[in-house]
């Protein structure tokens, strides 16, 4: 049934998740991260870009689209620009190298970007922005996406989705992080909709008619409204543009990661980070911030739902019983011997 679930500990999933990769082949490090970061979605109440994701990278691994390889190449420097060839890697395994790179040269130069192109899924924008703004960078994170939103009155897709986030320090708290989608809601929803069997929102997709739809199966086919109509296309295409400073895929070059597993999924990026201290402020750039938020009251900030549901959470995670069994199922698939099972301590 949808609604069956399994509970289990972030640490048996932690563990689990990462044989799962291990199994199909990754690098031991990289194994580690990507379930980290696959947990981390979770523990955050971002359910569409965890465990969800695993099912299509594993079956791209072995088709080869996505690599088991752990390193990314850079093929481009311009003083405070780099750009890589993600070479397929495992999409939050190359993040995280853009982002420890680009640490380093932004304490150089003051501000640093960098460009990936050949690049995949890399899960919540939101992270690789955090992890700038928590090493006291402000960080601007964006990637494109297979066209999925039609121009404002339009019934075809001609941009992605394509995220932004933008992360900046704020002393004494986490840092404050606006993570989007310029669509009125992301695939990820959408797909995680159509596994539990809910209807979607009004206003949110068009059907493969270019009708306006609640079942999330027909808008998987068809249509995401863009968010705020003209303004989130504009938006999307903006990051489009952006994008394309990678020289890799853009527009409708960008395929479905969810679709065609023998063909490259293959995105682009671009990161940005900015080191406050070569400003030349007075006062200290995240003192000046959580001055800022004071006087907001108590009114709650981008990141925060983030924040309270992984306080919630309490290392404890409910997941679909179908996607558990369909992991392992892959697994024994692919092993032909007994493979990774999730350890369930209860259910709902």
């Amino acid at each position: 049934m949808p609604g069956d679930r399994i509970e289990t500990s972030a640490a048996e999933l932690q563990r689990f998740t990462e044989e799962l990769f291990l199994g199909a082949g990754v690098e031991a490090a990289a194994a580690r991260l990507v379930a980290e970061a696959l947990v981390e979605a979770e523990l955050q109440g971002v359910a569409t870009h965890g465990l969800l994701q695993a099912p299509v990278y594993l079956r791209r691994i072995a088709a080869g689209t996505i690599s088991r390889g752990a390193r990314i190449a850079p093929v481009h420097r311009s003083a405070a620009v780099s750009v890589y060839d993600g070479g397929l890697v495992l999409g939050h395994v190359a993040a995280d190298q853009v982002v420890t790179d680009l640490q380093a040269r932004t304490r150089r130069f003051g501000v640093a970007v960098s460009a990936v192109h050949t690049a995949t899924h890399f899960g919540v924008a939101g992270r690789y922005a955090r992890q700038l703004a928590a090493a006291e960078l402000l960080g601007i994170v964006m990637c494109n996406t297979r066209p999925m939103l039609p121009v404002p009155g339009g019934d075809r897709p001609v941009v992605g989705n394509n995220p932004l986030a933008i992360a900046v320090p704020c002393a004494g708290r986490a840092p404050i992080v606006l993570d989007i989608a310029m669509s009125a809601t992301s695939m990820g929803r959408v797909r995680l909709a159509a596994a539990r069997g809910e209807p979607l929102p009004e206003g949110m997709a068009l059907d493969p008619r270019g009708q306006p739809t609640t079942d999330p199966k027909e808008a998987i086919r068809g249509l995401l409204l863009p968010a705020a109509g003209a303004k989130g296309f504009g938006l999307a295409l903006m990051i489009d543009f952006l994008c394309a400073l990678a020289g890799g895929k853009a527009g409708q070059e960008v395929r479905s990661v969810y679709t065609d597993l023998a063909t490259p999924a293959d995105c682009s990026w671009l990161f940005l980070a900015l080191d406050p201290s070569h400003f030349g402020l007075s006062a200290d750039y995240a003192d000046r911030v959580a001055e800022l938020v004071a006087g907001l009251g108590a009114a709650d900030l981008p990141g925060d739902r983030k924040l309270r549901a992984e306080t919630a959470a309490q290392d404890r995670i409910s997941l679909p019983a179908a996607l558990v069994t369909e992991l392992e199922n892959l697994a024994q698939e692919r092993a032909g011997a007994p493979a990774p099972r999730l350890s369930r301590t209860s259910a709902v």
